[in-house]
């Protein structure tokens, strides 16, 4: 299949939609609220069009997530389904592997996406994938439903930390206001996605602070399997603490670099410093607030290889 290097209009990816019968649905690895929001929302949308849409994801969807699909997730692409990827900035991090013809919709809001579908439509300055798939919405004269509008209002409350970060805009607390009144609450949800964690969770994330070191004005935290043995968590449980490392005060930047089958899995968080850059050294992506990454090498070594990069880019000061 032939790729574009650029986006295509809301109005071409609308008019495409309603050209599909069955589809296959999919997002990056390691979903989070907003790539699994953004999908059930697209995933809902296609269906009230008429099509055959199922959700493909051969990782678990994460517990917190699983009530936003209407079905379980497939682990394989059917047979005659075009694939639509979504909130996913590269081809390789997809859920699913992108099949011989390739991906047919790329939908995103990464500013490093290099638009590696038939259509690609990316934007930048939405706050979440989730408020692109509401733009398709509105442009095929879809309403939302509640179940749709739920979808939605977790990509976006997720992706912006809870409407505290600097990627929240006017036009997104416009589309949230549109959400609840298609029926969302608040308050239900915030239950529903913050509120079932285990006790295993906790461990992990307790153990992710104390592990926390300063550098000047970074603070870096590692867990590696030891810790996974010690509180019964996985890797999944302590990506949690991520949130918590950014409340210390005098920090830039926050690192949480968690060890995984092929490495360590690093997220990176920052309110200055553009840290998709700092990831792409690595062989990631991202925003440029919000960036991750995977290496090769164990959390301590991973550690010492990020702090080598950040060395020309923030004073580290003196480890404490």
């Amino acid at each position: 299949m032939t790729t574009q290097t650029a986006n295509n209009s809301l109005r071409e990816v609308s008019d495409f939609l309603k050209t599909l019968d069955r589809v296959a649905i999919t997002t990056h690895v390691g979903a989070d609220g907003d790539a699994i929001g953004a999908s059930a929302a697209l995933l809902r949308l296609m269906r009230r069009l008429g099509a055959e849409a199922v959700f493909c994801h051969a990782e678990p969807v994460p517990e917190y997530l699983k009530w936003l699909l209407p079905d379980e997730a497939l682990t394989e692409i059917p047979a005659g389904h075009d694939l639509l990827v979504v909130d996913t900035s590269r081809a390789d991090r997809t859920g699913v592997p992108i099949p011989d013809s390739g991906a047919r919709l790329n939908l995103d809001h990464h500013e490093d996406n290099p638009f590696y579908a038939g259509l690609n439509l990316v934007d930048a300055r939405a706050a979440a994938s989730a408020e692109v798939v509401s733009r398709l919405y509105r442009e095929l004269g879809v309403g939302f439903d509640k179940e749709a509008a739920q979808a939605i209002y977790v990509g976006v409350k997720t992706d912006t930390g809870g409407f505290n970060f600097r990627n929240i805009s006017p036009t997104a607390h416009e589309l949230v206001a549109d959400l609840l009144r298609a029926g969302v609450v608040p308050a239900e949800v915030s239950e529903r996605i913050n509120r079932r964690g285990s006790l295993e969770q906790l461990r992990i994330v307790g153990v992710s602070l104390a592990n926390a070191v300063r550098y000047g004005e970074v603070l870096i935290s590692t867990v590696d399997n030891d810790d996974y043995a010690r509180t019964g968590a996985g890797e999944l449980d302590s990506k949690e603490a991520i949130d918590q490392l950014r409340t210390v005060e005098g920090i830039d930047m926050v690192a949480h670099l968690r060890e995984v089958p092929q490495g360590t899995k690093g997220s990176l968080r920052s309110e200055t410093i553009d840290v998709g850059e700092i990831a792409r050294t690595f062989g990631g992506g991202g925003h440029k607030l919000a960036a991750g990454y995977t290496t090769a090498s164990r959390p301590a070594e991973a550690k010492e290889e990020l702090l080598g990069v950040l060395r020309d880019v923030v004073d580290l000061g003196e480890a404490r």
